[in-house]
């Protein structure tokens, strides 16, 4: 008798245990897909930089080959926050300052009443990095409890690979955790 229980118990228990994976792999699988709908949006609006931004061509930086490395690096540059979507950008000025630094100041919105605002200044630091001194402010009405996440002070901007946009280094949202904000700069 002593032994059907022991039997009883380990069959239920690897079969809670087989549950268990299907679910994980389940959810790696959404968590894949989602990865894949927002490669596929990155893709969409980097294609869109070609194109006009709101009747204004969006700049680019040029090539480090170029005999002025930065010449385009002043103007209107699009500006994202994953959480508000990629599909419509913000834009951001970036204006000629004092000692190598420059001035950015723009916004991204929806209709939900979601905001990213960057107001500060920049200085290049290489074709790759910026290096930010301001305000950013970030607010989405799921995340934080629908209070605004202000980041003050110095950031690092960072285009890494093949991405043809900075992306700021400080991702933390202020809710902290697993929340990522995901700022980007589009060349």
């Amino acid at each position: 008798m002593k032994y059907y229980l022991i039997m009883a118990a380990l069959i239920s228990l690897s079969s809670c245990q087989q549950k268990d994976v299907p679910d994980r792999e389940q959810g790696l699988r959404t968590e894949n897909f989602e990865l894949r709908q927002e490669n596929d949006s990155l893709r969409l609006l980097i294609d869109k930089l070609t194109r006009t931004f709101e009747g204004d061509t969006i700049q680019k930086l040029p090539t480090e080959s170029s005999a002025n490395p930065y010449p385009a690096f002043p103007g209107k540059h699009a500006l994202t926050l994953q959480w508000i979507g990629w599909d419509k950008p913000g834009s951001v000025i970036i204006q000629a300052g004092d000692a190598g630094w420059y001035t950015i100041n723009g916004s991204q919105t929806d209709d939900k009443g979601n905001y990213l605002k960057v107001d500060g200044r920049i200085k290049i630091l290489n074709n790759r990095e910026l290096e930010f001194d301001g305000k950013i402010e970030t607010r989405v009405d799921h995340i934080n409890a629908g209070k605004p996440c202000i980041k003050t002070g110095k950031n690092l901007f960072k285009a890494t690979g093949t991405r043809k946009y900075w992306r700021l280094q400080n991702m933390i949202n202020c809710e902290g955790g697993a929340v990522t904000d995901y700022i980007d700069i589009y060349f």
